[in-house]
């Protein structure tokens, strides 16, 4: 994701924040115009981005710079309370947007106290170190992984890219230089785990295993038998990291 992506998606996560509670207050405007002048972020047409987001209708907007991305969620703090109440919808926004960075509640309300006007915005105006490896590169086994264009779109977001192949399509190759194999748990459990012992054994442990909130049992199991890395859906910026480390 380039540095200009970071500075639309970050203005894209303010102005669902100030349109979700469906009352939108001169001081939100007055912050979103002001923080959009202060990065030097170049928007065509205010209207027209608006009506993108709002068709979005509350994804959130991945910020690939770790620094910007809790520059945002100060952000997001600071605009939920500029009319001097907090709705429902933009608590939700705020608890979901610091679930995608793992913010711990410790952290969380840590952040939220220590907001500084005067530096909020510092890592917008610097330039960023990149927090991938280059030519970084994930295959996705397509088996069970419903949600697959979901998680190439985030790793493409982080400058990943990914190659989608069939397991037996997988095994029966000679590639090895790959920095991590993601496959989906199964329904039955007796599946994932053979189908988790035939990728340790062609990539060892490079091998990750991506899991349903449903299937979050599974995981004892997968441990047990070598796999050390696992990511339960919905998949986040954060995670395509750790999958990389």
């Amino acid at each position: 994701m380039s540095k200009n992506s970071d500075k639309l998606n970050y203005i894209k996560n303010l102005i669902w924040m100030m349109c979700c509670d469906g009352d939108i207050a001169e001081s939100e405007k007055q912050f979103l115009f002001r923080v959009a002048r202060e990065i030097g972020a170049s928007i065509d047409n205010w209207n027209s981005l608006v009506k993108e987001v709002l068709a979005d209708n509350g994804q959130l907007y991945s910020i690939s710079d770790r620094q910007k991305a809790i520059a945002t969620f100060k952000s997001l703090v600071i605009m939920a309370k500029a009319d001097n109440k907090i709705d429902r919808q933009e608590k939700e926004y705020i608890l979901r947007f610091a679930k995608s960075l793992g913010l711990t509640n410790k952290q969380f309300k840590t952040i939220s106290r220590e907001i500084d006007m005067s530096t909020l915005l510092d890592s917008f105006k610097t330039p960023s170190t990149p927090q991938n490896v280059s030519n970084s590169r994930i295959v996705a086994i397509r088996e069970d992984f419903d949600r697959i264009e979901e998680f190439t779109k985030v790793a493409g977001e982080q400058d990943v890219d990914t190659k989608i192949t069939g397991l037996d399509q997988f095994l029966a190759g000679t590639e090895t230089d790959d920095d991590i194999v993601c496959f989906h748990a199964a329904e039955d459990k007796s599946k994932s785990i053979q189908r988790c012992r035939d990728l340790l054994s062609k990539a060892g442990d490079k091998t990750a295993g991506i899991l349903t909130r449903y299937q979050g049992h599974q995981v004892k199991y997968l441990r047990e038998i070598g796999l050390s890395k696992c990511v339960i859906e919905p998949v986040y910026s954060h995670d395509i990291d750790t999958l990389l480390k």
